[in-house]
């Protein structure tokens, strides 16, 4: 019976051994950007980034042949970025990681030929300038935009803000549209061409077109996107300020359309009313909002955090608001555990347990190697 407990103790600390050292590594490329880094161009680690983010791109994309992420550091980068399939563009929140491309113009973000499985976090998009989509040209894609900024973009003729094109379906969440204007229609954002976008939760405000669609322009014959717990508000146009809908009749759920209209679009589960914002260009939600614990918890991709990365569906349990802030109110911190610097005798208890439990298990695999060395 002792030798039978030898052996089974010995087999499991070798056992604790394997399970430590044997968890496999994944092959999957991560690179850094930093526009600061002083000793550009960099090598894309942590500790010496790349300073561009075409530069991270292309090293996954182009030279090592990867899927992967390009990690980017707070901070204005000046360039227009082209996205590539399977490479996700993290950037360090939209507040201070700007894509700025007022003096270069052009497209700032453009995307070609990218799948569901890309996405482009967290990032203000500026200064685009070009016929079409200048903030965001999709062309026959389906990334993921989420945390984004859109802002100050402006295209002659469609899609300001973005433009979706060609079968392009991406899934646009959490994202402020605001400033963005066209010559023709859909001055935050147009879908265009065999598409099916899905727009949840995002705040779509202040943007223009001369003609069609302020907020969002519509070709209703050939593209049918879903719109789902957005703030539509203020925006301007001819026609159809806040969403135009070109051919068919397009119905649109739960989103809070204020102080702009709809053409050929119906509105359901609409409050059109004052989304009451902080102000100022800022668009957190004050207490009194219209747009708390009023939009639709099965949205599609509807995101487990906001705008903020706080709690999407505050309180817990309850439902979810309108556009890409959660009315949230920070818990009061946990009572201390210390009086004078002092800790409680439970929470000594509390903190030698594990230290406990650890020279035990040592002590009974040591005294398990013990007996099979006498035994034998």
């Amino acid at each position: 019976m002792r030798r039978f407990l030898s052996i089974v103790l010995a087999l499991g600390l070798v056992l604790s051994f394997s399970l430590v050292t044997a968890v496999p590594v994944m092959a999957f490329t991560e690179v850094w950007v930093d526009a600061s880094n002083p000793s550009c161009p960099g090598t894309g680690t942590q500790s010496d980034p790349f300073c561009t983010i075409q530069d991270g791109i292309d090293y996954i994309f182009v030279t090592l042949m990867d899927d992967g992420i390009v990690h980017v550091a707070a901070g204005t980068y000046n360039e227009n970025i082209d996205l590539e399939n399977g490479v996700d563009v993290l950037g360090a929140g939209a507040n201070v990681t700007i894509i700025d491309v007022t003096v270069s113009g052009g497209i700032a973000v453009n995307i070609d030929s990218v799948g569901p499985t890309t996405t482009i976090d967290g990032f203000t998009i500026t200064g685009g300038s070009d016929n079409f989509g200048s903030g965001i040209y999709n062309n026959d894609s389906s990334p993921t935009v989420s945390n984004c900024i859109i802002t100050g973009n402006q295209a002659a003729n469609f899609g300001g803000g973005m433009y979706n094109l060609n079968n392009s379906s991406p899934v646009v969440v959490n994202c402020i549209f605001t400033g963005n204007s066209a010559g023709v229609g859909g001055g935050g954002i147009c879908c265009w061409g065999n598409g099916s976008s899905t727009i949840t939760n995002c705040t779509i405000v202040g943007n223009s077109a001369v003609a069609f669609g302020g907020g969002i322009y519509v070709d209703g014959s050939i593209s049918v996107p879903t719109i789902t717990n957005n703030i539509i508000a203020s925006n301007t146009a001819a026609l159809g300020s806040g969403v135009f809908c070109n051919s068919v009749m397009l119905s649109i759920d739960y989103n809070d359309v204020y102080f702009n209209d709809l053409f050929n679009c119906t509105s359901n589960h609409d409050p059109a009313a004052d989304p009451v914002f902080v102000g100022g260009g800022d668009y957190h939600l004050q207490a009194s909002s219209n747009c708390i614990d009023v939009g639709n918890n099965g949205a599609p991709y509807l995101p487990a955090t906001d705008f903020d990365g706080e709690p999407r569906i505050y309180p817990a349990g309850g439902t979810v608001d309108m556009g890409a802030d959660e009315y949230y109110v920070a818990p009061p911190p946990p009572p201390s555990s210390t009086v004078g610097g002092t800790v409680h005798p439970i929470d000594k208890a509390a903190l030698l347990l594990p230290w406990l439990g650890l020279g035990l298990a040592l002590v009974l695999a040591a005294g398990g190697l013990i007996l099979i060395r006498r035994r034998s």
